[in-house]
């Protein structure tokens, strides 16, 4: 069933910015923890879905992670979270770009 006033929620999709080190896997960029850190955190306050990078070979840590992820935030409005992905401290040095969109949840439990 459709839900026309179901929930709505703020996707970041995170991509290799132009401080990004090439032929760098993605969990062994100089700044890596600092993302890891951070989104640790934010989860931790209640903003986050979900999140996790996008995977070029199933397997968590043992798999081969792409170049990228994504972050699910709750959040009040585009501009708090805008400012949550944008504080990301991996974005605010040029290792990552985000792009954030809204999600309205018509399908869900």
């Amino acid at each position: 069933m459709v839900d026309e006033n179901g929930p709505h929620y703020f996707v970041v999709f995170h991509s290799p910015g132009p401080n990004w080190v090439h032929g760098t896997p993605y969990n062994e960029q100089p700044r890596f923890m600092d993302h890891v850190n951070y989104i640790s955190a934010c989860h931790d306050k209640g903003k986050i879905v979900l999140s996790g990078p996008f995977m070029e070979t199933p397997g968590g840590l043992a798999g081969k992670l792409a170049s990228g992820g994504m972050t699910i935030f709750k959040a009040a409005d585009l501009e708090e979270a805008t400012k949550l992905g944008m504080d990301d401290p991996t974005v605010q040095s040029g290792m990552l770009n985000v792009d954030i969109k809204t999600l309205w949840v018509p399908f869900h439990d």
